[in-house]
């Protein structure tokens, strides 16, 4: 095909073809510069679906649909690099003020202080007047005169100290507040609102060493959309997203434990991590859903459409490793495709 010229070949390409291929040039061009600039991975992105976005790209038969799918993937691009920037600098202009604050308190603390000074000063002058004088009565009242003002400077650093220190704390646990909502809002998938794949490979790493060091199997359930482009295809991309809104919700629900870490996996598949949880009770999970999913009516204003699901589901290994575990559970959820789909197929030791 390469080596000989055909007929097709040896024409000029029409000058669709060549703004398609400037295109192509154009989007290769900038994600490598971004990528270099930004050192981003792509799958930890929230906000949008880059294999989605690049299927489309692929798939676009006019120029149009090319540029429409080239803008929305430079839009997610920017979109998630400036979630991260506003979230980063809410938290550094939150520190800036915790300190401008403690600097405050300490020039309040040396403005009071040499109010003390003054005080001592003024003391000591009158206490040097009664040793001179030799009046007995008058170095009795300017020795009290000492320990009263001794006894009301420890009080008032005492009070400063603690109004210091609990400011100090109030302003330290806003900003970890803030800090923890910044951290978590950046490990939910920016659509579903359920944990992404930065969060789920985080928490799988940790789920398999306690699975593995406890003896105690965990388990993990793989789910896909069955024919979701045809869902896109006949209702449009805005419909696709409510129906991977709506089936992200159904997971939450039917997973509520505090055990149980959903997240989007990619495009239309989501996983379920259930720690301390055998085959044999996923079994009945996996089962319990797959039903509810096919008979459940998803309604969105005048669109009414059904939807079914495969699932895969494999318990981790003594001796594996996370690759294994999710390559097993992955070949488990193909297969259940190629049975026909709306099922799910389960390791061959939960028999």
């Amino acid at each position: 095909m390469f080596g000989k010229k055909s007929d097709s070949a040896a024409q000029k390409p029409s000058a669709s073809t060549e703004e398609s291929l400037g295109l192509w040039q154009s989007l290769n061009r900038k994600s490598i510069d971004f990528l270099s600039e930004s050192r981003v991975e792509l799958r930890t992105l929230p906000v949008f679906n880059l294999g989605h976005l690049l299927s489309n790209a692929i798939k676009s038969s006019t120029t149009q649909s090319l540029k429409e799918s080239i803008d929305k993937l430079f839009a997610g691009f920017e979109q998630a690099r400036g979630d991260e920037v506003k979230h980063l600098n809410q938290y550094i202009l939150g520190l800036r003020g915790l300190f401008w604050s403690s600097l405050n308190e300490i020039q309040d603390q040396r403005g009071h202080v040499h109010q003390e000074s003054m005080k001592m000063e003024t003391l000591r002058e009158k206490m040097v007047t009664a040793l001179d004088s030799d009046d007995l009565m008058q170095l009795k009242v300017v020795v009290k005169d000492w320990v009263v003002l001794q006894n009301q400077m420890d009080l008032e650093r005492k009070k400063q100290m603690q109004e210091s220190e609990a400011n100090f704390r109030r302003q330290l646990s806003r900003l970890q507040n803030e800090l923890y909502q910044t951290q978590t809002e950046l490990k939910l998938d920016g659509l579903t609102q359920v944990y992404n794949r930065k969060a789920f490979d985080s928490e799988i790493k940790k789920a398999l060493q306690i699975a593995q060091l406890s003896g105690n199997s965990s388990t993990l359930m793989l789910f896909d959309i069955d024919h979701f482009k045809n869902v896109n295809d006949t209702y449009g991309h805005p419909i696709g997203d409510k129906v991977l809104q709506h089936f992200a919700k159904m997971i939450v629900q039917n997973f509520p434990t505090r055990t149980d870490f959903v997240a989007r996996y990619g495009g239309e598949e989501f996983v379920v991590l259930m720690s301390d949880c055998d085959l044999t009770e996923a079994k009945e999970k996996a089962k319990k859903f797959v039903a509810q999913v096919r008979k459940e009516t998803m309604m969105f204003g005048s669109v009414s459409l059904k939807i079914t699901v495969s699932i895969g589901v494999a318990s981790s290994t003594p001796f594996g490793t996370v690759d294994d575990w999710i390559k097993r559970t992955d070949v488990l959820l193909y297969q259940a495709k190629e049975e026909g789909r709306d099922c799910f197929i389960i390791d061959g030791s939960a028999a």
